[in-house]
């Protein structure tokens, strides 16, 4: 095929890019970057990324892998060593995938991570990951019931549930979140998903978010109560040995600092969702660097 495009992934001859509209480093007290890879296969309802849109600017593997080391140099002073692949949705092209995990190796990143909606994670993507011993995979599993998971994403979860097995399997390492949403993806919906989980294995990790309605593109329902995330905590640990149930104000800690490497042409977006994250956030602060910064560097 001469060229094409979807959903963010473009290719002409051969050769394909992905859009990337922002990178997130950690840069105190740890250090660790969030590479995001725009587009995405589900149309989740209440999904508040902004690279699950076809924005930021394309580059193709050689090109994000140098835009990287030159985005560390400039907001850490040196190479990045830990990494989380992010979108959007990063197995939209899987040779770009594995063909970006190799090079990221290559500069000295030793430690990789990948966090997807788990649609397209067939035998043999899980098979190349393995192979390329990636350090762990971040799977959703919006839903357990399928009309539950079309509703709220547009596609089956089929491919989902089979990609948590295939990780297992295959000896991946890899932690599975879900999302409460009142009346949604409820309690007993979280008690369906732990209890597959634990059919496969009762030791697969079990992370559990609150839904926050003020970063979501439709607020479809309202943020869980505490007691509610208490009660899906103790029903996945009738079931799986390791969970956690992660209120939105313990995932943001103000002694870390972050920096993002944003593409300019998003910034309006950026603010909006600055400003969203102030009032959501007790204490959030997120500094912020133009690509054309680091695009402006020589070597």
């Amino acid at each position: 095929m001469g060229k094409g495009i979807y959903l963010g992934v473009f290719w002409v001859w051969g050769l394909v890019w992905r859009r990337v509209p922002f990178i997130t480093f950690c840069v105190k007290p740890t250090r660790k970057a969030w590479i995001n890879l725009a587009g995405c296969n589900f149309d989740c309802r209440g999904c508040f990324a902004i690279a699950k849109e076809d924005v930021g600017r394309p580059f193709l593997v050689a090109e994000l892998t140098d835009f990287f080391v030159k985005a560390c140099k400039h907001v850490c002073g040196g190479l990045v060593t830990d990494a989380v692949i992010t979108g959007g949705e990063p197995t939209l092209n899987p040779s770009y995938l594995v063909n970006l995990i190799k090079h990221l190796r290559k500069v000295g990143v030793s430690r990789i991570a990948l966090s997807t909606n788990g649609f397209l994670l067939d035998e043999d993507l899980v098979n190349r990951l393995r192979d390329l011993n990636i350090d762990l995979v971040k799977l959703d599993i919006k839903a357990f019931s399928e009309d539950v998971h079309y509703w709220y994403t547009g596609r089956d979860n089929r491919n989902v549930l089979k990609a948590a097995r295939l990780l297992y399997d295959r000896g991946v390492n890899f932690y599975v979140r879900t999302i409460l949403m009142p009346n949604i993806v409820d309690v007993d919906e979280v008690e369906r998903i732990a209890r597959f989980l634990s059919s496969i294995s009762p030791e697969i990790p079990y992370r559990i978010y609150e839904f926050d309605p003020l970063h979501a593109r439709q607020p479809v329902t309202r943020k869980p109560t505490l007691e509610e995330m208490v009660e899906a905590f103790k029903v996945a640990k009738r079931y799986l040995a390791h969970v956690e149930a992660i209120p939105a104000s313990t995932v943001y800690d103000s002694s870390y600092e972050y920096i993002e490497v944003r593409d300019e042409a998003l910034m309006d977006k950026f603010n909006e969702i600055d400003e969203i994250s102030k009032r959501a956030v007790k204490g959030w602060k997120m500094k912020s660097i133009p690509f054309n910064a680091i695009l402006s560097k020589v070597g």
